[in-house]
């Protein structure tokens, strides 16, 4: 059976790292554990995260949140999308899960439930300043000023905006983010509507930008080290864990794999692995920049591919031919392993599949 192996002395050495960058003792971060906590483990790291002195958790749905909940989990929670349907309004006002506000009709919705409960709730007001999935436009002023001055029941607490380009090398997209959403808060400021928490900085914006740090910051995919877009000293975390199940000998002009996909060129010693796609092994995001550079260079490096070597590789072993849904084909010529031997391999926790267990050591 496989699983994967999360170490703990690599966990705190990135929490270690993301705390030297804090400027001051009052400052927040906010742990995002979206995702299964971005392969780690929404529950068992959540709680390692609470050991290690974190109080403030955000999440992307609903679902999430409660399963916190459900584990015992009593810290601050922050749902990052916006609901607007009031059954799930309803349950997360009743387990006290701090909302994002980000339209007339959040809003609506979030006050008649907690009328209805005779309750408050927190909530963070985002801000689209650029990447165009939720919030309220950064010139709609007005708006935001009418739904926190008419609030009895919703508590502004926060008030954040994402970077859409934070992994770019020219920042000038972020500087101008970060410029509308300054000028946000200072013209609501003139209006006697301040915030306790102010946040734009995802985690490959907290390193990259500590002038834009504000008092707030969302950190996720730096905890497991792939804060991608940045040179940081971050270690990174999760060892895949499955055994040999089967060795044997091929020959010269033998295939492997479906569709013929490797066709060997000597006599080799080749290794079986009982995982596969379907437990996340193998996978990467799917390019899916469109604009015409990106096109480019990416044409350009699969034309070169085409003369040179690009096997996966898993850790010290070569994969040969297509990665199955349930096994891998590994190389193991002049290797001495035997069935039924351990393997480790690194892999992005993200993509591993949540039916593989989650191993703290």
């Amino acid at each position: 059976m496989s699983e994967l192996i999360i170490k703990k002395e690599d966990l705190l050495h990135n929490i270690n790292e993301i705390k030297s960058r804090v400027s001051s003792d009052d400052y927040t971060l906010i742990a995002v554990v979206k995702g299964n906590a971005y392969g780690l483990g929404i529950v068992e790291f959540t709680k390692f995260l609470i050991d290690a002195g974190f109080n403030f958790f955000a999440v992307a749905e609903a679902s999430e949140a409660l399963l916190l909940r459900k584990n015992g989990i009593k810290e601050k929670i922050l749902l990052l999308t916006p609901y607007s349907d009031e059954k799930n309004v309803k349950l997360l006002v009743e387990n006290d899960i701090t909302l994002t506000i980000d339209s007339k009709e959040s809003f609506c919705v979030a006050d008649e439930i907690c009328n209805k409960l005779n309750k408050k709730v927190l909530s963070h007001i985002k801000i689209d300043t650029g990447l165009s999935r939720y919030g309220f436009n950064f010139n709609n002023i007005n708006e935001i000023k009418q739904i926190v001055k008419n609030s009895s029941n919703i508590i502004f607490e926060g008030i954040y905006s994402h970077f859409s380009c934070s992994l770019k090398e020219d920042s000038s997209f972020s500087n101008l983010q970060f410029n509308r959403f300054n000028t946000v808060i200072e013209k609501l400021k003139k209006e006697n509507i301040e915030f306790k928490l102010r946040h734009i900085c995802n985690s490959s914006g907290f390193f990259k930008y500590p002038n834009m740090h504000l008092n707030a910051a969302r950190i996720g995919s730096a905890f497991s080290g792939n804060a991608v877009g940045i040179k940081t000293n971050l270690k990174r975390v999760g060892t895949f864990h499955t055994k040999i199940s089967k060795i044997r000998n091929v020959s010269s002009g033998d295939y492997i794999g479906y569709a013929n996909s490797y066709k060997v060129k000597k006599n080799m010693k080749i290794g079986v692995l009982p995982t596969g796609y379907y437990e996340g092994v193998g996978l990467s995001l799917i390019e899916q920049r469109y604009r015409f550079l990106s096109k480019a260079k990416k044409a350009l490096i699969e034309f070169k591919n085409i003369f040179t070597d690009n096997s996966l590789v898993l850790g010290e072993f070569k994969v040969l031919g297509q990665i199955g849904m349930h096994d891998v084909v590994i190389d193991l010529t002049n290797k001495d392993y035997k069935e039924n031997d351990d393997v480790y391999f690194y892999v992005k926790p993200v993509f591993i599949d949540t039916s593989v267990k989650r191993v703290y050591k």
